[in-house]
């Protein structure tokens, strides 16, 4: 036994130096490089072939669906990908002017059409058509717009140079937001997640967050769950998004093409967050009623979620004293402590004494007179008329203690 392994390993070793010799060169080809010409001149912009879809395309009950009969080229730069898989089967391009959705039937379309990829399109021949309002270039499906076969694409796309830099986003306001920023590549500043912590899509299906901005306006920011960041946390804090703009059914949607899209967050989980999003329920707050019959509740209009207080019932103002009231905090553990939160009010002026804010050190649970409270003052607080305004960072460094609570009252 032991003459036989002896064998075995010296022919195993004679064997892989035979094999190693035979493959060392000492020389190597340079592999050429190739830039690739698409020898096209575009004829029409993206946004003139938006004007396109509405003017010649036809429409049947509101929705204009039809085949391109025209010599149109287009050219365009790559802003939006399938490479991290929160796209799928699409590219977005850009060409000064507007912003287009392509669709193709064909994956890893990203090892082809690069970020920053100039490409030339023959339109004729393709269709353009709309989901959800929002246009797209790509072929005939079950009688509306679909994926342009994979076989065809080479037929109708073609490349132009090297991937260089992508284009700037376009930099706006939730409330700016319009259809000519459709399709292209845009960045939104201070903007935080009321879900931060949570995931940006469950395991089992594309999943919407409300991403808001200073002022308390949203827009829905839209994750599939084959991204491949979808497991990742939503962060915390105030920063920047970048991502593709989309429209369905009137609502504006934002898509980030990965995580490098989000920018500044300091990541830094609050000390307590309550978003109100739980019918019937105040969350982590606690209502304590002094005088009147009407309560704290949660309520919603739309997306927004929010703890509601008013007098007025049965067609009169009534006298009310109501406290809203956290949980206790160790503030002892923390330092340079800020509070944010909104405000919406319909009668009234800012800081006419119908809503004040509190902190004490000492309260336990029960009626408020069972603590000692002081006041904060100098907040930024809503005008009235239902205009929503954020109180701004409201400093609570000078406050300390084990168990502190914060309370607005009515």
């Amino acid at each position: 036994m032991n003459k036989l392994s002896k064998f075995f390993v010296s022919i195993f070793i004679i064997s892989g130096m035979a094999l190693i010799s035979s493959c060392v060169k000492t020389e190597f080809d340079p592999v050429p490089l190739v830039t690739p010409h698409a020898d096209l001149t575009s004829n029409t912009t993206i946004a003139a072939l938006n004007q396109y879809y509405i003017d010649s395309i036809p429409n049947v009950d509101g929705v204009h669906f039809g085949m391109i009969d025209d010599d149109i080229i287009i050219e365009g730069v790559v802003v939006g990908t399938d490479e991290s898989g929160n796209f799928y089967k699409q590219l977005f391009i850009e060409d000064g002017t507007a912003g287009l959705q392509i669709m193709l039937d064909q994956t890893s379309l990203y090892t082809t059409y690069r970020l920053g990829q100039r490409i030339f399109i023959k339109c004729k021949g393709l269709y353009l058509g709309e989901y959800g309002g929002n246009m797209q270039l790509g072929s005939l499906y079950d009688g509306g717009i679909g994926r342009l076969p994979g076989a065809y694409i080479k037929y109708y796309f073609f490349l132009e140079g090297l991937p260089e830099a992508v284009p700037a986003p376009v930099s706006v306001s939730i409330p700016a937001l319009s259809a000519t920023n459709l399709n292209m590549l845009v960045t939104i500043d201070s903007v935080s997640f009321p879900d931060a912590g949570q995931t940006f899509a469950t395991t089992t299906a594309t999943t919407n967050h409300n991403m808001v901005d200073k002022n308390g306006n949203i827009i829905l920011i839209r994750t599939s769950n084959y991204a491949n960041f979808a497991g990742s946390l939503l962060p915390y804090g105030i920063g920047s998004v970048t991502g593709i703009l989309t429209i369905y059914n009137g609502d504006y949607q934002f898509y980030v093409r990965d995580l490098n899209d989000l920018k500044d967050f300091d990541n830094n989980p609050p000390i307590l967050s309550e978003g109100f999003s739980t019918a019937g329920s105040l969350g982590v707050f606690t209502q304590y009623s002094v005088a009147g019959d009407q309560i704290w509740s949660q309520s919603s209009y739309n997306s927004d979620f929010f703890a509601k207080m008013s007098g007025y019932a049965n067609s009169t103002y009534n006298a009310n004293e109501d406290w809203l009231i956290s949980p206790s905090m160790n503030l002892d553990l923390y330092s340079n402590e800020k509070l944010n939160f909104f405000t919406e009010m319909k009668y009234g002026t800012a800081g006419d004494g119908s809503f004040k804010l509190y902190f004490s050190t000492d309260y336990s649970s029960g009626a408020p007179t069972t603590g000692t409270w002081t006041e904060i003052t100098g907040l930024t607080l809503s005008t009235g008329n239902y205009t929503k305004v954020q109180s701004g960072d409201v400093d609570l460094s000078a406050v300390i203690g084990t168990n502190v609570h914060i309370a607005f009252k009515y």
